[in-house]
């Protein structure tokens, strides 16, 4: 089976025989190491606040050979650390032949080191799709003129879709640099300061701590909102608990100002698609669902197959227009455009090792969700670490038994202890609150 990466810099996506699993892309350069998603307690988003010199989080973004800050791991550009987090997705997720899905934004240039890249990792890449495209192909069936924002952690791509006689095609591309994931977390950590300043005297953002204790739970937040629009705030600062409440209101009026950027990008279309990338979860951006834009919540499947088969020219072809999602693979074949792209191999070397969860079950809620990181419920060990509830991976997770014991309740139906979909868990011990997914 050819398997397929999604690329996005908050949220690369692998989709394999296995299923689907996740890993951001943040690096932590910590001294002679490099790490990515290889536990909760390890994972350098949850340390983008206590340690945020050794963070690089632009490297998907930039996929070039800009210089970074030098570091003891060696790494010298963004190339270096694509090549690393992908050498060790090959290794963790057994990758052999590879669909390289990429945003709008990439270039030529961009594509021809992602293939070096690549070779350079041993991996077979069997085709390029743009990531607009393949996207809109799954969701529309009328002709006419669409958009679909990539919202990324530094900026929103935004691709102009035509689709005419069932062929879905790539149009103009605008960047925008002033709406990204990383900026929307700045501006809801400010507006969570101004909020506990205002009701508990406390500034959450004068110490590294207790702003990483903030933005480990905004997607906890989000989640709470979007249940009963009101979320509850807990922070822990030299032994003492800090208090405060927000509610839906506060947060949209936060987020309105990058809903409207959108907004005005969107006028004069046939439909609008958006696409958060695993941020804030379920709470999104309401004023975009009151214009009627579309939230795209799942990652496209089904053009691996059509791709491998309309590869095997030996050259690589990127596509930036495909038939609408049902159409056989001879008339992929006939109706997309073929851009082809020289493979080329810089010399890289290879070091490291990954972890990713990955989903095993269907019909029943998979991982659960804390701090920013999604883990498999059997491997999901909780613990409290100074008064917060703490989430690691083990061999043999402790959820259910915790359910069980008392010691942890489902916050949206204190006497249930069988776990569905979109719970919510807390514990009478701790503070924090461990929300519960499924990801297919």
């Amino acid at each position: 089976m050819v398997d397929v990466l999604h690329i996005n810099d908050n949220n690369l996506a692998v989709e394999s025989a296995s299923g689907i699993s996740f890993s951001q892309g943040y690096a932590w350069l910590k001294g002679v190491d490099v790490r990515f998603d290889l536990d909760d307690s390890e994972a350098p988003v949850g340390h983008c606040r206590l340690s945020p010199q050794e963070i690089n989080n632009r490297y998907w973004q930039q996929c070039e050979q800009s210089a970074i800050p030098s570091n003891g791991a060696g790494m010298r550009h963004a190339a270096d650390l694509v090549w690393q987090h992908l050498s060790q997705l090959k290794q963790q997720k057994s990758l052999n032949e590879l669909i390289l899905v990429v945003p709008s934004h990439y270039r030529e240039s961009n594509l021809q080191l992602l293939l070096g890249i690549a070779k350079a990792c041993q991996l077979e890449i069997k085709g390029l799709v743009n990531k607009a495209v393949v996207a809109l192909q799954n969701q529309v069936h009328k002709d006419g003129s669409y958009w679909h924002f990539d919202v990324q952690l530094h900026q929103t791509v935004c691709s102009r879709i035509e689709i005419n006689d069932r062929l879905v095609k790539l149009g103009e591309v605008e960047i925008l640099s002033d709406v990204g994931i990383h900026l929307m977390q700045e501006a809801l950590l400010k507006g969570l300061q101004n909020n506990f300043i205002q009701n508990d005297r406390f500034d959450p953002l004068h110490d590294a701590v207790t702003e990483q204790q903030l933005f480990d739970q905004l997607p906890a937040i989000a989640m709470q909102l979007s249940d009963s629009g009101k979320a509850s705030v807990g922070l822990q600062h030299q032994s003492r608990l800090h208090n405060t409440t927000l509610d839906s209101k506060e947060w949209q009026s936060v987020l309105r100002p990058f809903s409207d950027r959108l907004l005005d990008v969107s006028k004069l279309a046939d439909g609008s698609y958006v696409d958060l990338n695993a941020a804030f979860d379920s709470a999104g951006l309401d004023a975009l669902s009151e214009a009627g834009f579309t939230h795209l919540t799942e990652v496209p499947a089904g053009s691996a197959n059509q791709l491998a088969q309309a590869a095997g020219s030996g050259n690589i072809i990127y596509r930036t227009d495909l038939p609408i999602s049902g159409l056989s693979s001879s008339a992929t074949e006939t109706a997309a455009s073929k851009n082809t792209i020289e493979k080329t191999a810089p010399a890289m070397p290879s070091k490291g090792d990954l972890k990713l969860a990955t989903s095993s079950r269907a019909d029943a809620p998979t991982h659960v969700l804390h701090a920013g990181k999604a883990m498999l419920i059997d491997h999901a060990e909780l613990s409290t670490d100074n008064g917060m509830l703490s989430l690691m991976q083990s061999s043999e997770g402790n959820v259910q038994l915790l359910l069980n014991a008392g010691k942890l309740f489902i916050m949206n139906d204190e006497g249930r202890t069988h776990l569905k979909v979109n719970d919510r868990l807390g514990s009478h011990l701790a503070d924090g609150v461990v929300a519960v997914i499924q990801v297919l």
